[in-house]
């Protein structure tokens, strides 16, 4: 279990090492990314992120929308970071 604080206080995740999969919950999903809900913390999100950019993902399972592989997580995240959008 990953704590992802950040969009909520207690985000957590589901990393399964073996397989590369993550069971990403709601911090992280194909469609845009709420960070701006009540107790979200713009910062912790952002250190989430970074740290979600660093596992050896192959596969996430969103709380939301699609499952989709490491390439479309990078980009995800890479947008989420660029505070102009891309």
């Amino acid at each position: 279990m990953l704590h992802l604080p950040g969009r909520t206080p207690g985000g957590i995740a589901l990393w399964d090492e073996e397989s590369s999969v993550l069971f990403s919950g709601d911090a992280i999903y194909d469609a845009p990314l709420l960070d701006n809900l009540p107790g979200s913390d713009l910062a912790a999100y952002r250190a989430t992120m970074l740290r979600l950019r660093d596992l050896p993902v192959r596969t996430v399972h969103p709380g939301h929308e699609s499952s989709f592989g490491r390439d479309r997580m990078i980009k995800i995240i890479d947008a989420c970071l660029d505070p102009h959008g891309g």
